[in-house]
């Protein structure tokens, strides 16, 4: 079997980086990275291009099969590292399949004001200290309003077991808790719960980290 190759950004400050490789990790599937410098130099767009069309990381590639969109990667590698021989990546339900992608769409989709404010950089660096914008904390009470409608009383995993959406709804969470902006505790319990997988913490051991 061929090498699967990921393609990545050298920030390592990419949301969706971070969903592929939590995925890539979880499964426990052997691949390469491929470090994508940024600015991206136009060789390795057009590169990403030829490959998956769409000339921005993540890109996955297995084989002939080129990948882009970090969704659509997971959608892939659990299909193709399916159980009972891998870990699910996705609930076992039919519903709660549905509803995973519902949410990950929306982190995907919506709370633009909040990335604004608390980027990535915040969660995996250096936390910010200026206050949230109005709009920032408009989306910040609605992510909170999800999570803790979906999320049931005393549960570490929104679908019974871990799935891929409890990685991008931490990340999104860890957005507020890492800048010390007021969560529930059961969600700030929920995302750190998170946040100590080993599939996330072998993510964050490739951030540099600054003084």
């Amino acid at each position: 079997m061929a090498d699967i190759v990921l393609y990545a950004e050298s920030t390592w400050q990419s949301p969706w980086v971070f969903h592929a490789m939590v995925a890539l990790a979880e499964l426990g599937v052997r691949h390469k990275l491929e470090i994508v410098p940024l600015p991206m130099p136009a060789e390795r767009r057009a590169e990403l291009q030829r490959l998956a069309v769409i000339g921005k990381v993540p890109v996955l590639v297995d084989g002939d099969v080129a990948i882009g969109e970090s969704l659509a990667i997971t959608e892939y590698l659990a299909e193709r590292f399916a159980p009972p021989a891998h870990p699910r990546l996705f609930p076992a339900a039919l519903g709660d399949r549905a509803r995973a992608r519902q949410l990950m769409s929306f982190v995907r989709t919506s709370l633009f004001a909040l990335r604004e404010d608390r980027p990535t950089t915040s969660v995996f660096q250096r936390p910010v200290h200026t206050p949230l914008s109005e709009a920032a904390r408009k989306d910040a009470d609605e992510l909170v309003r999800v999570v803790d409608t979906i999320l049931p009383a005393g549960a570490q995993h929104l679908f019974g077991a871990w799935s891929i959406a409890d990685a991008d709804l931490a990340l999104a969470l860890m957005r507020l808790v890492a800048n010390s902006d007021p969560v529930p505790e059961r969600l700030v319990e929920y995302a750190l719960a998170q946040w100590s997988r080993d599939s996330i913490r072998r993510y964050l051991a490739y951030i540099p980290t600054t003084p």
